[in-house]
């Protein structure tokens, strides 16, 4: 119940509903988005908007292939351990059993908030230990993710997201090595999705490495609508091969982004247990160990980088 309200709110943006009535047929496709902040559409300025999850059904829709579509199970923040316990829920597991497509992103969060973003001197740093440990996390994570999914419907089609490079705006010597990072990330995420039978779907070349333009904020990972359009096109391009992709003139059409600030302001007491769950997971790594360790993470928190 804690997430519920903004859960609901996220719904609002499903860029279909927004602009576009569900007339999908009843033995059509019944989509539902799992994963992170990109899965649910959250803008580099804090806000939500239309994901590329949005502009996946929109194709599907206009096509005449979308029955119903849902973005329910996408939240901020979520950690691959984070979705694997979304999966526990009667809510989660209802919308499961009765999908035909199911897209994923999930992974980031378990290794950027290892990653500091000085975005002043535009300069990255990580130590590769913790890094190694939570890539192996997200390895075994999807493990269990797919094990679940296919537990409750074998017959959906799986397909996990790829991740990007979010740092375009750090000096170019600054680069090379979070990027490598990011491709073990990727190549972990395809791996495991074959193993299981899931499709893969790579994003990181649409992107590379100086995608101001897609990533405008450079104390923010998140992309603008056009990452997202890009992130869309990618999927269309592994789901069907040769298809129409979905035009940059869609973008003009987007319904406005919604700021967190107002999504607190229409219901201030669950954004307050929102807020409040979050806070209270964050400061739970600095509570287990030291104050040395309270100190460095107060320290860098405002300098991390993460899907949230």
């Amino acid at each position: 119940m804690k997430k519920q309200f903004f859960l609901s709110v996220v719904t609002v943006f499903l860029l279909v509903a927004s602009l576009f009535p569900l007339n999908g047929k009843a033995d059509g496709v019944r989509y539902v988005a799992l994963g992170d902040s990109l899965a649910a559409g959250q803008t580099p300025h804090k806000e939500i908007g239309a994901s590329y999850t949005d502009l996946i059904a929109l194709s599907l829709q206009q096509t005449g292939q979308l029955s119903s579509f849902s973005k329910q199970l996408a939240f901020p923040g979520y950690s691959t351990g984070q979705v694997l316990e979304q999966l526990e829920k009667k809510e989660a597991q209802a919308l499961i059993k009765t999908a035909d497509l199911i897209t994923i992103s999930a992974g980031a969060n378990d290794m950027l908030p290892l990653i500091q973003n000085d975005s002043t001197r535009r300069m990255l740093s990580y130590q590769p230990i913790p890094v190694a440990f939570a890539l192996n996390g997200v390895r075994k994570n999807y493990v269990k993710i797919f094990e679940k999914i296919r537990k409750m419907n074998r017959q959906a089609d799986i397909y996990v997201m790829g991740y990007y490079f979010p740092f375009p705006h750090v000096k170019e010597e600054q680069k090379p090595s979070v990027a490598s990072q990011l491709t073990l990330l990727n190549e972990i995420i395809e791996q495991e999705a074959k193993r299981a039978g899931a499709y893969f779907v790579p994003v990181s070349g649409r992107f590379g490495t100086n995608a101001r333009s897609l990533i405008p904020n450079p104390a923010d990972v998140h992309p603008a609508p056009g990452g997202y359009l890009e992130m869309a096109n990618s999927f269309i391009e592994v789901y069907a091969p040769g298809s129409r992709l979905i035009p940059t003139s869609i973008l003009s059409q987007l319904p406005a982004p919604v700021p967190f600030s107002k999504l607190k302001k229409s219901h201030p007491s669950r954004s307050a247990s929102r807020e409040t769950s979050e806070n209270s997971r964050k400061e739970k790594p600095a509570k287990k160990e030291n104050g040395k360790t309270a100190a460095k993470e107060q320290g860098k928190s405002c300098k991390r980088g993460e899907y949230t």
